[in-house]
């Protein structure tokens, strides 16, 4: 299995964490931050890039957890149990961007979220679970939005 490291933080194996049999840097499982409440997901910030990982280090987050080789992305992809949890994971999110509305607006942090949810989901599950939780955005959006074009392109690109 491959680790990645960084000095003075806990070691994690993401495939182990996402298939729920390893806890991640904080020593939080995936169920742990599924149960976080909305406040939690809102102020909390060094989950995303763990519950939704890239093979790109992430500009946000000191951590520096991120997808290192292209054998894990390989060794993620490959799993279905992780693939299930990361689709999960979406709609988790989903779930609490329906419940909110302050990031229906021109600038927001979560933008960020949902253009990692839909790469995570193209790189480690599929192009079809990436263009429906895309869409599924979109349709939370509705006609009247606040959101700038350069999101929707990203979003749209991503």
């Amino acid at each position: 299995m491959l680790y990645m490291e960084r000095p003075m933080v806990r070691r994690m194996n993401f495939e182990n964490f996402l298939v729920g049999d390893e806890r991640d840097f904080k020593g939080r499982t995936l169920n742990d931050i599924r149960s976080y409440t909305d406040h939690e997901i809102e102020h909390v910030h060094d989950f995303i890039q763990i519950v939704f990982p890239l093979n790109e280090e992430s500009r946000a987050s000191f951590h520096g957890y991120y997808l290192r080789h292209d054998l894990l992305v390989e060794q993620i992809s490959s799993n279905e149990l992780a693939k299930t949890n990361i689709v999960k994971s979406a709609e988790w999110f989903l779930k609490f961007l329906e419940r909110n509305s302050n990031w229906k607006a021109a600038y927001n942090h979560n933008h960020l979220r949902i253009t990692r949810i839909i790469k995570c989901l193209r790189l480690l599950v599929s192009d079809q679970e990436a263009d429906k939780f895309y869409n599924d955005v979109l349709h939370l959006l509705g006609h009247h939005n606040k959101i700038n074009e350069v999101t929707l392109d990203y979003w749209k690109n991503a």
